[in-house]
């Protein structure tokens, strides 16, 4: 498994951890909960990729095989 793809698994999971656990203590109904665990989720992961990216631990080149 190539670098980028460990990490984009290692983003997702950290991403949707925290996500949920934000979206549970945050509370609500159920779509307030849903909304919040996505969009937290989304950031983290998101900001665990750009941190690697920036600190030149990945190297995310984008190209037509998906290589």
């Amino acid at each position: 498994m190539s670098e980028a793809k460990t990490l984009a698994i290692i983003a997702g999971g950290v991403g949707g951890s925290v996500g949920a656990f934000v979206g549970v203590a945050v509370g609500g109904d159920t779509l307030g909960v849903t909304l919040t665990t996505l969009v937290v989720a989304v950031l983290v992961g998101a900001a665990v990729i750009a941190s690697a990216v920036i600190a030149g631990d990945v190297e995310f080149f984008a190209s037509a095989d998906g290589e």
